[in-house]
């Protein structure tokens, strides 16, 4: 590992672990045990690293969007992609947490969010109607109505992180699997907006994927 990788792989632990604004430049090349102006070598601010890392999140998502996009069809691997895409989410989480004061701190974090939150509305978008035309889905639904609950999943996946974080002593049980939890959550949201065949599919590929994550 470079001591580039170093720095990033340390200071996402740090910002994860104690917070985003709890960790100073100087804090993350102590802990890699480095000097500080070799860290600054690399990246001469803080900043400078949180873009990186932002760019790192956003080039990991949109490799696991585009390849959920390619396999519609397979429910099995839809909700592995869920599950692949809720755990990236984690990995980079100090984002979500701090969302509000990095955009308002970071406007290019700002203006490349939003950019991508279209992109990614859109390809969900699509697998809606994917559904919808292969009997999944209800088709009483209105593009207007539709595109409200679509945006109120994203609402949750995009806020399930902090909702972790504030709420998981009263929210779940002790070893329960938190993704897991969450995917229910989603999948409940959308499940009156599935057909019989729809429900069937899903209940099928998502007791398929835990069983072999038991067995695993």
């Amino acid at each position: 590992m470079t001591t580039k990788q170093k720095i990033l792989t340390t200071s996402l632990q740090l910002f994860n672990t104690i917070g985003y604004a709890n960790i100073s430049s100087k804090t993350i090349s102590e802990t890699i045990g480095i000097s500080y102006g070799n860290l600054c070598y690399h990246f001469p601010k803080k900043d400078d690293i949180v873009m990186r890392l932002h760019q790192n999140f956003l080039d990991e998502m949109d490799e696991s969007m585009l390849n959920l996009k390619g396999e519609i069809f397979e429910f099995d691997f839809m909700l592995r992609s869920l599950e692949n895409l809720m755990n990236l989410t984690y990995k980079y989480r100090f984002l979500l947490l701090n969302g509000y004061d990095i955009t308002l701190k970071h406007l290019p974090i700002k203006q490349r969010t939003m950019e991508r939150s279209k992109v990614y509305s859109n390809i969900i978008y699509k697998i809606s109607k994917f559904l919808i035309e292969n009997g999944y889905m209800h088709d009483n639904l209105s593009d207007k109505q539709l595109k409200l609950k679509l945006h109120g999943l994203l609402i949750i996946f995009n806020s399930w992180v902090a909702d972790k974080a504030v709420f998981s002593e009263l929210a779940f049980e002790e070893n329960k699997d938190h993704t897991k939890y969450y995917i229910q959550l989603l999948f409940s949201m959308i499940s009156s907006a599935l057909t019989k065949k729809g429900i069937k599919a899903f209940s099928t590929a998502y007791d398929r994927i835990l069983n072999k994550n038991i067995q695993d």
